[in-house]
Parts: structure tokens; sequence; C-alpha cells
């Protein structure tokens, strides 16, 4: 089979992100979380590092909902009806989303959180 021009490739890939987009209740929650990171970046004026590990905390989030969507959408064309196997399947790569969003709370909170008591203060 032959492979895709490269920028069919990129078309697929966001047809993909768009279709999570609108159809994932989480992601759309995860994006709106980073659109309030990138708002704070700016307001706050975070230097290089801080803003390079907040983005990049934010989109470990967002990657591993993407693959946890991935797995969910495999095991259920695999076997639609209810399978115990499938479910603690579905509970671990949920697991992952849930141990990146508490990496990137915590992250978050130690960078935030000087801004924050100058900000109140």
């Amino acid at each position: 089979m032959k492979k895709p021009p490269f920028y069919k490739s990129v078309q697929f890939t966001i047809k993909g992100l768009i279709w999570i987009l609108r159809n994932e209740r989480n992601f759309q929650i995860e994006v709106f979380g980073l659109i309030i990171n990138l708002f704070l970046i700016v307001f706050f004026g975070l230097n290089t590092f801080e803003t390079c590990l907040i983005l990049l905390v934010s989109f470990i989030v967002l990657i591993t909902e993407v693959v946890n969507t991935c797995i969910e959408k495999i095991c259920d064309y695999i076997q639609p009806e209810f399978d115990q196997r499938i479910g603690i399947i579905k509970d671990l790569s949920g697991g992952a989303v849930l141990l990146a969003t508490i990496v990137a709370v915590c992250a978050g909170a130690l960078i935030y959180w000087p801004y924050l008591k100058l900000l109140f203060h």
C-alpha cells in the first residue's frame, strides 16, 4: 500500500484532533485548562523555563487523553459487550490520564503559587 503524501497525513491528523475536540468532553475540559494556562503565562509574565514546564505538562495531559481515547475506542470495537478484562484496560488508560493531570496540577501549583502570593499581598 502506498503511503499518502505528507500533507495528506497532516490533514488526517488534524481531522483526528478536530474529532476528539468535538466529541470528547474530557479533552474539551483539558483544552480549556490549556487556554487558562496560556492566559496565566501572559498575565504573570512567566519566564521561559516556567512557560516550557507549564506547556509541557499541559500537552502531556492532552496526549495521554488522546491515547486513552484511542485505547477505549479500540476496546469498544473489539469487545462491544461488557467484559471485565476490557474494563481493567480502560481503567488503566484512564489512570494514565489521572497521573498526568496530578503532575500537571502539582507543577502548576508550584509555579503559580509565588505569583499568586504577590498578587494578593
